[in-house]
């Protein structure tokens, strides 16, 4: 029987040429990924800003900033955040229990919003929990498996709200949390992008944008 471990180093050897080309075709694939969402958000960063700052955090994810919003924004920070591509163990962890790549969308108004309101698939990878077993919030049946909290029982803010996250879903690749706080960041959605060969940022930018001036039209 040969000895094994004269193959040893050759296994070695080829094992890290395979981590290696894996990271650098996973960060490239992520590069060329982040780009894409990139050039789509384009089409609809007109209805929140004329100014934008962009950096990438690493090779999973990319920051983009709009330092000149417009109403009702005060901040605005769009995150684009990939899977793991470059590092396969993580990556085939992450997307077994549902990690897509997803985008963040984190603001905070010209005015605190007067409710707080908090949305969320549990089968979203980002789940938050919901704050029904909070002090002044009430737990509100949304349906669909959807949990969903609020410091209101107004039939008609909820009403709004509802019709504010089926209006995003319907423009996104599904939506994962909806978050309306006083505190800032005062409006935070966590969401999977369309089908960016065919659908347009514009749509989604604009219910974003109409959920936040209703949100500063109720806080007035």
């Amino acid at each position: 029987m040969p000895d094994l471990s004269s193959f040893l180093p050759s296994i070695l050897i080829f094992l890290v040429a395979v981590v290696m080309l894996w990271f650098a075709f996973g960060t490239g694939t992520n590069i060329k990924r982040g780009n894409e969402l990139l050039r789509w958000l384009q089409g609809g960063l007109p209805k929140l800003g004329h100014k934008a700052t962009l950096r990438w955090l690493g090779s999973s994810a990319v920051e983009l900033r709009l330092s000149l919003p417009l109403d009702p924004f005060r901040e605005v920070t769009i995150l684009a955040v990939m899977e793991p591509r470059d590092v396969p163990l993580l990556w085939a962890f992450a997307r077994a229990r549902g990690r897509r790549d997803f985008l963040i969308f984190r603001t905070s108004l010209r005015r605190a919003p007067v409710v707080e309101l908090e949305i969320v698939d549990p089968t979203g990878w980002a789940g938050h929990k919901t704050e029904d077993n909070d002090a002044g919030w009430t737990k509100v049946d949304w349906g669909k498996g959807i949990q969903a909290a609020a410091t209101t029982d107004d039939p008609v803010t909820l009403a709004g709200a509802r019709q504010a996250w089926d209006r995003i879903l319907a423009q996104s690749g599904g939506i994962w949390r909806l978050s309306v706080r006083q505190t800032v960041p005062h409006l935070e959605v966590h969401l999977r992008p369309p089908n960016t060969a065919t659908a347009h940022a514009d749509a989604l930018i604009e219910a974003l944008r109409d959920l936040g001036l209703e949100l500063v039209r109720d806080g007035h």
